[in-house]
């Protein structure tokens, strides 16, 4: 499987034909368990993989190959012990594979359009303690579509232009495989609160953003800790 990710190249402009190789892909690796320990375990030794694992309030995630300029990027996503309805998209398209743990999946409808241009003000509303007060606009037109369960095994791609919420139970482990950037900017829902918010790449957001999501050393250490104990690795 690795000399495979070496020599791999994915065509997003074909969404169905990347579909079915990214699926293909991420269906033999979660059950390659050799290879996936290799892909964690060298993550601490390589600077430039661990700069870019990131801990979030809903998950936690080891980049494990990167190669955008191939057309795709590996993580392993792990859940946290928060578990929240957020409907959100993604700025990029990608396929999943779920190993362990899984959760409960929502597709949305969205009446009328979210992204209608360059919006230099939503760089001001990047978290849900600051959402952006122009949203309840568009929460008032979104409405769940199809809701489904994802176990082990189960797989899926998703295009960026989709919105989503996965309601995760604890210990959820996903093998995670995404394209290259397709908008600037993607949406972060909490029809609960009646908020929303934005988030964008690394290299848009304030450096107070980038450390608070930055894993480190240690983190990464415990999360492999805790994929070994959940059989992932």
């Amino acid at each position: 499987m690795l000399d495979h990710l070496d020599r791999l190249t994915v065509d997003w402009s074909d969404f169905e034909a990347a579909g079915e190789i990214t699926r293909d892909l991420v269906h033999k690796l979660a059950d390659d368990k050799e290879s996936l320990r290799k892909l964690v375990y060298d993550v601490e030794h390589r600077p430039e993989l661990l700069a870019m694992c990131e801990r979030h309030q809903l998950l936690d995630y080891i980049v494990l190959y990167d190669a955008l300029d191939r057309g795709f990027r590996l993580r392993l996503h792990l859940s946290t012990e928060d578990h929240h309805d957020r409907p959100h998209d993604h700025r990029f398209s990608f396929s999943s594979r779920i190993v362990a743990g899984g959760y409960t999946h929502t597709w949305y409808h969205l009446d009328g359009e979210l992204y209608e241009g360059p919006d230099p003000e939503a760089r001001q509303y990047l978290s849900r303690h600051h959402p952006d007060p122009r949203g309840t606009s568009h929460l008032d037109r979104l409405t769940p579509h199809l809701t489904r369960w994802e176990g082990p095994g189960n797989c899926y791609t998703l295009h960026h232009s989709a919105i989503h919420t996965t309601f995760t139970t604890p210990d959820t482990v996903s093998l995670f495989l995404r394209g290259p950037v397709e908008k600037d900017r993607s949406v972060i829902m909490d029809p609960a609160e009646g908020t929303l918010w934005w988030r964008f790449g690394r290299q848009d957001e304030p450096e107070q953003r980038r450390r608070q999501k930055s894993m480190g050393t240690e983190a990464y250490r415990g999360i492999r800790e805790r994929l070994e104990k959940l059989d992932v690795i």
